[in-house]
């Protein structure tokens, strides 16, 4: 075999394996958390940041129209699942409060 050959497989095998949510019907829903209005290095501030990744991980969690018990509880999960992974830019984002780096203010809430 050849090493174009070897490649293509390659580029073929790993073209086979990424997905593109955005073309996905089923893509998670995600909403922006703003937070240039708060003062990161305070208390307030990063209390104030936390509340509004909660609120926005409910949001995008909502089983609106099911009002079963065990849609409220996939509701739950997924809002419980969707703060977890925010959590790193949280995080992130207090870290850098203050620094040039902190002037992006929006971090990413996703279902699923």
């Amino acid at each position: 075999m050849s090493r174009t050959t070897i490649f293509l497989a390659a580029l073929a095998a790993t073209a086979a394996t990424v997905s593109f949510p955005a073309l996905a019907a089923d893509a998670a829903p995600v909403t922006e958390v703003r937070y240039a209005d708060l003062n990161l290095a305070s208390p307030d501030g990063a209390q104030a940041l936390k509340t509004r990744v909660v609120r926005a991980a409910k949001r995008v969690c909502s089983s609106e129209g099911d009002k079963s018990l065990d849609g409220a509880m996939e509701a739950r999960s997924c809002a419980k699942l969707a703060v977890a992974r925010a959590m790193p830019q949280v995080e992130l984002a207090l870290a850098n409060a203050g620094t040039q780096l902190a002037e992006n203010s929006r971090l990413s809430v996703a279902a699923k």
